[in-house]
Formats: C-alpha cells, structure tokens, sequence
C-alpha cells in the first residue's frame, strides 16, 4: 500500500524464479518506458493511459509486450513499489500471453553491486528503523535480489535490440552473444 496516494495492490510471490530467455519474435504491440527512478505515479499514469494495466494494477495488454529498459531505481520515494508492480504484472502478462521485460540499467547494478550513492535518505532511514542494512534488500537472498538477478542486459525483440545506454564500441567489437553478454553480466552482479 502507497501511504500518500492510498493505492494498493496484491499478488503472490512465484514459486520458481528462471533467467530470461534473450530473444523474442516481434509482438503486435509494445510499449518501452525507461528511468522511472522511483517515480511510482508517474508509472502508473503511462501504464494506465496505455492501458497496459487497468485502475486495479491488473494486465490488459494481453498479448502486448512491455519493455523497461532500466533505472527503475534511486531518486525518486517509490522505488519498491514501482519493483513490486513489475514483479506482479510480469506474472499477469505471462498468464495471458504478453510479456514484461526487465533490462537491467546502471541503477539498478549499482544498487545490487553496494554502490548507494543515488538512493534517497528514505531508504536509508528505513533500513535504521527496520534494523536491516539496506545491501541485504536487493542481495542474492532476497526475493526482489533473486528476481532482479533474472533479469538481462540486453535483449533482441524482433529486429529491435534494447539496453540500457546502449553498447559500446568496444563491447560490439566482441561480437560475444547475447547470452554471453547477459551471462558475464549475471556473474557480475553484487
């Protein structure tokens, strides 16, 4: 439940948690949004007006594909329910044909990596008042931890291929795979 807008959404946590797949055929709709930085009504305005989800924070983008490429973290008051709505909706997606991909941007590595120096002095507080340091609230063995570390860097989704910040020329020059990039990646979270 969100305190200041009094919103509020339920779902349940998945039973098995797998990595993404890093290739997808081109879907019949797709909305891509980047850097919410916490920011949760703005998110909700977007997925509302594009009715990727309903007034109850239900899926109704069926088959549709929502593609968030990444800094869903630090600077805004809401970043764990922004998390959270991902985590739910991503389920209701795949219940019904769609998809919700999740690539990983810089913030969100920072964060699983220990490196707080954008996250606002509200989650700082929060961890003194709950008496958790707040590395163990997105660390390997937490739920949003463990889910995140699902997630890519880098994803093709028809002819498209969506990052965070792009590639560098020095990456391409690689000419790793995908699933090379997304493995290393992985390896190298936290």
């Amino acid at each position: 439940r969100l305190s200041q807008s009094g919103d509020q959404f339920s779902f349940q946590l998945k039973s098995k948690l797998r990595n993404e797949k890093d290739q997808y055929p081109m879907p019949e709709q797709m909305l891509v949004l980047s850097d919410i930085e916490g920011n949760f009504e703005a998110f909700k305005l977007m997925l509302t007006s594009a009715r990727v989800m309903g007034p109850d924070f239900e899926w109704t983008y069926g088959k549709g594909h929502l593609v968030l490429l990444g800094d869903f973290f630090d600077r805004g008051l809401n970043v764990t329910e922004c998390l959270w709505l991902i985590y739910k909706l991503e389920y209701e997606a795949e219940a019904a044909g769609g998809k919700v991909h999740f690539i990983l941007g810089n913030h969100e590595v920072m964060n699983m990596s220990g490196y707080f120096d954008y996250v606002r002095n509200k989650y700082k507080e929060n961890a003194q008042i709950l008496e958790e340091d707040y590395s163990l609230w997105f660390d390997a063995n937490s739920e949003l931890g463990r889910w995140l570390r699902t997630k890519n860097a880098v994803e093709k989704i028809g002819d498209y291929v969506f990052c965070h910040g792009g590639i560098s020329p020095t990456l391409a020059d690689t000419r790793l795979s995908l699933n090379d990039i997304n493995r290393i990646a992985r390896d190298n979270l936290g």
